[in-house]
């Protein structure tokens, strides 16, 4: 059972539209959709920030300027996932990459059961659902597909340029452009690890 502002079981006004943001649990991705749930909030749109328990309060004590429990329309659904090691950084790791919150990534699969009800406990109560997720989370959202009244919109978390080189360098650099790359640029292969890379494409 989910408590939904502005419904309609009583026969009052549907609210017109409310999103349901859907971040990856990382800090970085955390507090972009959390800022960008305040920008939203701001047009009186109702949002539901969903994650984990821990996740949640990470955002919340983190975020700086302004305090997210003294924003009416932003909504915290905290939902359980299953139990997961959390080991401290390696720092003699041959990356980068923080692998250490790998299993905080695999357990956030488990998100797709709850995202999916509290999606469906908002269509009848509002006249569009709209998703917006992280780039990385878009198996937890597809339910969406199967709600009429609901729509999904990715959020990437890095920039134009960085997405570009991705797209670019996947499909084999099918075009010269007038832009030099520069040599020394990481390739896509040594950013992450096998694990996340497995992740990315579940």
């Amino acid at each position: 059972q989910y408590h939904i502002p502005n419904h309609d079981q009583n026969g009052q006004k549907q609210a017109q539209v409310v999103v349901v943001m859907v971040p990856l649990p990382a800090q970085g991705h955390l507090n972009q959709l959390l800022q960008l749930s305040r920008l939203i909030s701001a047009y009186d749109i109702p949002i539901h920030y969903v994650g984990t328990t821990t996740h949640n309060r990470q955002a919340k004590l983190r975020v700086h300027g302004w305090n997210p429990l003294a924003v009416a329309n932003i909504h915290f659904h905290e939902f359980p996932t299953p139990y997961f090691l959390s080991p401290p950084p390696n720092p003699n790791a041959s990356s980068s990459f923080p692998s250490h919150l790998q299993p905080s990534f695999d357990a956030s699969l488990h998100l797709r059961g709850p995202i999916a009800a509290l999606l469906r406990a908002l269509s009848p109560t509002s006249r569009r659902v709209i998703a917006i997720h992280d780039s990385l989370m878009s198996s937890v959202v597809q339910d969406v597909a199967s709600i009429p009244n609901a729509e999904s919109y990715t959020f990437h978390s890095v920039s134009a340029f960085a997405i570009f080189l991705y797209l670019w360098e996947n499909m084999g650099r099918p075009f010269k452009i007038e832009a030099e790359i520069p040599k020394n640029l990481q390739s896509i292969e040594g950013c992450f690890t096998s694990e996340f890379t497995k992740f990315i494409n579940s």
